[in-house]
């Protein structure tokens, strides 16, 4: 796999004083999927499927199936959540669309100080953020709807603010439509309408790293962890390749909405329904951290071309390196 001088220094900095890097890359274009794994003396070995908890990148599938449920009538995008949602006071609540657009009013975290201090020391005891999720049982079922009860939001047009108690919400949501939790509603999905067999909501064992080449264990999910649809994906870059040419191809043609503009984003990007979208090029593209990993989807829909990135260590350049690939290298 060759790349540009630009894309080169992207990997040179991802190896630079890192002792025990682990690097997957994918390509997809001209109908073939190319897969390198490095390890960390950078030389190439056999290891092109290894599993990766890829975080936020799950938050894609969580608006796949969103789609999926919205053409099939059992969902519509412009409904309050107070539909889906029953005993909730009567006001106003934002819309499925704007919670799968992160502009909802919903704020990043559930918690306020009160809540989270305890959380704060017990995870410092274990070694600081990479070492335990911490959205693990927090919030539980209970704890999100009195989040929606107690947030009080006004019926006006909110900015893109990145939430993962949205997204989980949105999770909730799309497995009591069909009578049962998201974690089990996502996996049947994977399996049965994607055809992803290394792709799954759960669990991995596999060691990370952080800033300081400590290892750290994979964050751990549960069925009832609220937050999961927003971060609890595990899967391959190869698997990622072909999530990426089954949005591409138009075979699923409801995944088609998932890259359409539904509102405002960051800096020079536009929401589609989970995916960012880029505002100068054709590049659809999520990145996903989950504690001592990392990982980047990019979709350059004008090429039918797709990049794909998982490395071991946590607050790295993944999303960097799949950029210049993406501009670059294609």
């Amino acid at each position: 796999m060759d790349f540009t001088n630009a894309t080169k220094a992207e990997i040179d900095k991802l190896y630079e004083n890192r002792k025990h890097v682990e690097l997957t890359i994918g390509i997809l274009r001209d109908g073939k999927t190319e897969v390198v794994y490095w390890g960390p003396d950078r030389q190439v070995t056999d290891e092109s499927d290894k599993i990766y908890p890829v975080g936020s990148i799950g938050k894609t599938f969580t608006a796949s199936l969103l789609a999926k449920y919205v053409s099939e009538g059992k969902l519509d995008l412009q409904t309050p959540i107070n539909q889906y949602i029953q005993g909730l006071p009567e006001r106003y609540y934002p819309s499925l669309e704007k919670l799968a657009t992160h502009t909802s009013g919903y704020t990043s975290q559930p918690y306020n100080l009160f809540t989270t201090l305890p959380y704060f020391v017990h995870m410092n005891d274990e070694r600081g953020l990479f070492h335990r999720n911490p959205f693990r049982g927090r919030p539980d079922e209970a704890e999100m709807i009195k989040i929606i009860k107690e947030t009080r939001l006004k019926d006006k047009e909110y900015p893109f603010y990145y939430s993962n108690i949205g997204m989980g919400i949105l999770g909730y949501i799309l497995g009591q439509v069909i009578g049962e939790c998201y974690w089990d509603s996502m996996n049947r999905y994977i399996k049965e309408d994607l055809h992803l067999p290394n792709t799954f909501i759960g669990n991995v064992e596999l060691l990370g790293y952080d800033k300081k080449d400590q290892p750290c264990k994979c964050w751990q999910w549960t069925k009832e962890d609220i937050v999961a649809p927003a971060g609890a994906l595990c899967s391959t870059v190869e698997d990622l390749l072909e999530y990426a040419r089954i949005h591409l191809s138009g075979e699923l043609p409801y995944l088609s909405t998932c890259h359409e503009v539904h509102g405002p984003c960051e800096k020079n990007a536009n929401s589609g329904l989970a995916w960012r979208l880029e505002k100068d090029a054709p590049i659809s593209w999520h990145t996903g951290a989950a504690g001592a990993f990392n990982a980047y989807i990019g979709l350059q829909r004008d090429k039918n071309a797709a990049v794909a990135v998982a490395v071991n260590y946590g607050l790295v350049n993944a999303e960097q390196i799949g950029f210049s690939i993406l501009k670059n290298d294609i």
